[in-house]
């Protein structure tokens, strides 16, 4: 992961927890999106990567489950 984007990711996830299912999705958040896919698959955590992949399913879903976990794996760099 990108240290540099890290705090940038941060507030992407704090934005889209406070939201919830209210969060509109922004394709100029794109890199955002996949930054998190990107790291959640680097770093293992493969339930929330089989999530990712589940087909049909936008990520932004899956970053809308999963906001509190990917939180805390943004924070551990």
């Amino acid at each position: 992961m990108d240290k540099n984007m890290q705090p940038e990711m941060l507030a992407f996830l704090h934005k889209v927890s406070e939201m919830n299912e209210d969060t509109v999705y922004d394709s100029s958040e794109e890199y955002l999106v996949q930054a998190i896919v990107k790291m959640v698959d680097e770093k293992g955590y493969t339930s929330i990567s089989e999530d990712f992949n589940t087909p049909f399913i936008h990520p932004m879903i899956t970053i809308q489950k999963w906001s509190e976990e990917l939180k805390e794996i943004v924070r551990e760099g």
